[in-house]
């Protein structure tokens, strides 16, 4: 890196280009045009995010749970 500029080897060798790269290649592997693949890229992640909540539901469904139990459990003490 020059002052604050990057070099032309950072330019190129960075997270962005490689994603660009990876979109690139699918698209060319798969008959696709770049477009359709952002696309099917997206639908991917958005799924992924959905998943992820889901599993994050359950688990607080559970502690919710294991929580009144608790609570029950302490006011027959009582």
């Amino acid at each position: 890196m020059i002052g604050n500029k990057p070099t032309r080897k950072d330019y190129f060798n960075n997270d962005a280009v490689k994603f660009l790269n990876t979109v690139k290649t699918l698209a060319r592997d798969h008959g696709l045009t770049v477009e359709e693949t952002c696309r099917v890229l997206e639908l991917s992640m958005k799924i992924d995010d959905y998943d992820r909540k889901d599993e994050q539901l359950a688990v607080l469904g559970r502690l919710i749970k294991d929580l009144i139990d608790e609570i029950s459990m302490l006011r027959e003490k009582l």
